[in-house]
């Protein structure tokens, strides 16, 4: 059973969001979208109260003009204040020394995208940097070195010369070392990924046994602290997300709707009966309810919509065979 002033994780997650959002300064639409959120559920305003209390405790400051204004003035200090925030929260007082290893970090990360959304940024050593949809990223450059974490999701990068400072990627399971390259790196549960484009990328796992592997233009590996797997072949289509799109080659049908339920509100799916259906063609990720509307006449299908709250709320989207 849960403690009743435990706070479940994605209601915190939101009442920080409303924090960071509201900070460059709230609107009377943002600021009553709040108070509907929080009239919604207890566990909402339980949320939103321990927000202001922590931040009142961190900063000194008090109500709406803390959230509004941020704990600190400067955009660094205030992204450490925040990321504070989001670990106390959930942990508590010890908080502070898990900070490094909890979830919560990316929510406060320098660079982050929502579910849907794909972000292009252009550092300031002049690399470009893409960041996929629900991906994060913190920047960490110095004198010495060029130095991205990549906390969630997947991310592009096309670097910049500079050949008085290396380039990393750091991952759960390791560092990603760009040899003067293209490439897409990309982390979840089990391994992390990098896709090389152009130019070379030097992997190194986290742990002490295992062997560094370079990676050539064309190769892709995954790879986990105890070693790398072999190398397989990439192409365009495995980096046209970064123009947006979707590219399938007699791809499976569930395997097509796993990759647009990332770009998705909510989750996409299909029945096991047609789960296995081939597919081919270019899916631009903006436009999903017009994929699955070609891919149900294309396919002979029906769209199933699970909904709640009255049919106010989608749960689910699933292609199912037609009755």
């Amino acid at each position: 059973m849960q403690n009743p002033q435990e706070i479940p994780r994605d209601v915190a997650r939101r009442a920080v969001e409303w924090m960071l959002e509201l900070q460059s300064g709230p609107s009377p639409a943002a600021a009553q979208a709040l108070r509907e959120w929080r009239a919604q559920h207890a566990s909402h305003e339980l949320a939103w109260q321990r927000v202001e209390g922590l931040q009142r405790r961190l900063g000194g400051l008090s109500g709406m003009t803390s959230v509004a204004h941020a704990t600190l003035a400067a955009p660094h200090p205030r992204r450490r204040a925040a990321k504070a925030l989001l670990v106390l929260m959930v942990c508590g007082g010890a908080g502070y020394a898990l900070q490094e290893r909890t979830p919560w970090r990316q929510w406060a990360a320098d660079h982050r995208t929502r579910p849907g959304e794909q972000r292009h940024i252009q550092l300031a050593d002049g690399t470009r940097l893409v960041l996929d949809t629900d991906s994060a990223v913190d920047v960490r450059f110095s004198a010495g070195e060029r130095h991205l974490v990549l906390l969630r999701g997947q991310i592009f990068v096309a670097t910049a010369s500079d050949p008085a400072r290396r380039f990393l990627v750091e991952m759960p399971q390791g560092l990603a070392e760009a040899l003067g390259t293209e490439f897409s790196a990309h982390t979840d549960e089990a391994r992390d990924g990098v896709q090389v484009f152009a130019g070379a990328v030097r992997l190194t796992p986290a742990g002490a046994a295992a062997t560094p592997r370079v990676l050539e233009a064309g190769q892709g590996a995954r790879f986990t602290v105890q070693g790398v797997d072999p190398a397989h072949p990439v192409g365009p289509a495995d980096r046209a997300w970064v123009q947006g799109t979707l590219i399938a080659k007699g791809q499976r049908l569930a395997d097509l709707l796993a990759q647009l339920s990332r770009y998705s509100p909510h989750p996409i799916g299909c029945s096991a009966a047609v789960a296995g259906l081939r597919v081919s063609g270019t899916y631009p990720v903006t436009q999903i309810p017009l994929i699955l509307e070609s891919l149900a006449a294309t396919l002979q299908l029906e769209i199933e919509t699970e909904t709640r709250f009255w049919g106010r709320q989608v749960v689910q989207v699933r292609l199912v065979a037609k009755a």
